[in-house]
């Protein structure tokens, strides 16, 4: 069950792209190596409990030696809506240099929900990234299924389409008028731009859409050249009920190299988005260390 009450971390400040940048260290004391965990839209440094739940579970495996770190980026808490993905690549190939330039050996990635696509999008060859040793994506989901759950495909692209008109007359800036959007998003500013990459099917966030033909989603697995672990949660609130989110895991096992995507990949039982439920956090951080020993 993750930890409550007071934790210490180390704080580290670090050059970025986003000014005044901190990583916050928890877990094993002079490890030499770095599980960095990158939160979805919303999420900040501390609002997701299971990292510290690894951090706990990683000290005793000093053999394994990794700390945990969490970090803000610019796209953190509400600042995602005038964000992209590629403004949190040049965050984490930040961090991940800082962390070169302190000795860390190993540098494994966790993307929870939208970190997801940020781990996607880092293995792009466009972005010139600090390389690291491996990936773990927890509750991969389709922001563009999520939204479509809560007011249905037709609302959702009325508001998409009036965001690509604002886009085609050079207002992608702007906000979108929360009519247009979804109610979970209407306290959030989020510009036209934002908003059709992640709603819309040709959106560049949308890299998890059960829908999108495999002629579009290979490529994008087939550029993953370190090891990755794929993690669905079971009953993730965000995902239709019709989707076998098992069966969609293996074939994008199958679309990666062979090799790449761990044996350990599958769905998390009775694990809602944010694994808050204290057997699919156990079930959670035990994956996590056995693919962390795997990691070479």
């Amino acid at each position: 069950m993750s930890p409550s009450g007071t934790f210490t971390t180390t704080v580290h400040p670090f050059e970025s792209p986003t000014p005044h940048a901190c990583a916050y260290e928890t877990g094993l004391t002079n490890a030499k190596n770095a599980l960095v965990f990158i939160g979805g839209l919303g999420d900040g440094p501390h609002t997701v409990p299971y990292p510290r739940t690894i951090a706990k579970r990683l000290e005793r495996e000093p053999e394994l030696s990794y700390s945990v770190f969490e970090f803000r980026l610019t796209s953190s808490f509400s600042g995602f809506g005038f964000a992209r993905l590629a403004d949190d690549v040049a965050d984490i190939s930040a961090l991940v240099k800082y962390l070169r330039s302190i000795g860390k050996r190993r540098v494994v990635l966790l993307g929870h929900s939208t970190g997801c696509q940020d781990c996607m999008e880092y293995t792009s060859p466009s972005h010139g990234v600090a390389p690291v040793d491996g990936f773990i994506l927890q509750a991969p989901v389709s922001d563009r299924g999520a939204m479509a759950l809560e007011i249905g495909e037709p609302r959702l692209d009325e508001g998409l389409k009036v965001a690509k008109e604002l886009i085609a007359s050079g207002r992608g800036h702007e906000r979108m008028l929360p009519e247009h959007t979804t109610p979970s998003f209407r306290d959030t500013p989020i510009s036209a731009s934002r908003w059709y990459a992640l709603g819309a099917s040709d959106g560049e966030d949308n890299y998890f859409d059960p829908g999108l033909p495999d002629d579009v989603v290979e490529p994008y697995w087939k550029r993953v050249d370190r090891p990755i672990l794929i993690l669905h949660s079971g009953n993730d609130e965000f995902v239709p009920s019709s989707i076998d989110k098992n069966a969609l895991v293996q074939h994008w096992r199958a679309l990666c190299k062979p090799g790449i995507a761990s044996e350990f990949s599958g769905v998390i039982p009775g694990a809602g988005h944010r694994v808050e439920e204290p057997e699919a956090e156990e079930w959670l951080t035990h994956t996590v260390v056995k693919f962390l020993q795997s990691v070479h």
